[in-house]
């Protein structure tokens, strides 16, 4: 399954680069500091769902410490996570994001309590997280979703929607 996923995110990468195979993943696995955090999270949830202790935190650790990015190792993520420009990006152990999913800097996805850790968002495929969006607290965004910059999503989304306020939620579905 890792080894698929990674597959799909490569993919995605190619997408968005004018080199050939193999010299875009090679820089990208060299340079980009998101991708960098896909695969080593990759690796990370491999460990963890496998339960081989230590591996997985391990690798959570290092991601963090080499990328900037912190994504827990038992939080579910479909393939084809990209992360553009991802230092500041946390998402949290028990949180599920769809297939496809963009995340720009400073996203958080995560709870809202300590005491209730495991009240994590639910992200569905081909959404969009913008620059310092926050999704947070035990809640559904669904498929083909928009969130623009600074919004703060503590309430469910339908599909097909936009999300652009800083200070609440507004929500604009597509007719």
């Amino acid at each position: 399954m890792m080894f698929a996923n990674l597959r799909q995110d490569v993919a995605r990468l190619r997408e968005s680069k004018s080199k050939p195979f193999p010299w875009f993943v090679i820089e990208s696995l060299a340079f980009e500091n998101g991708f960098q955090a896909v695969v080593l999270y990759r690796v990370a949830h491999w460990f963890k769902s496998h339960k081989i202790p230590i591996l997985g935190p391990l690798f959570g650790r290092l991601s963090l410490f080499l990328t900037g990015v912190d994504i827990a190792p038992a939080a579910e993520i479909g393939p084809g996570l990209r992360i553009s420009h991802g230092t500041g990006i946390v998402i949290g152990h028990c949180a599920r994001l769809g297939s496809h999913v963009t995340l720009l800097h400073k996203v958080t996805i995560g709870g809202t309590s300590a005491k209730r850790p495991h009240e994590m968002p639910r992200i569905g495929d081909h959404v969009f997280l913008g620059a310092g969006a926050s999704i947070l607290g035990e809640i559904e965004i669904g498929d083909h979703v928009f969130v623009g910059t600074g919004a703060l999503v503590m309430q469910d989304v339908p599909a097909h929607s936009k999300v652009v306020s800083t200070t609440g939620i507004e929500i604009k579905t597509a007719d």
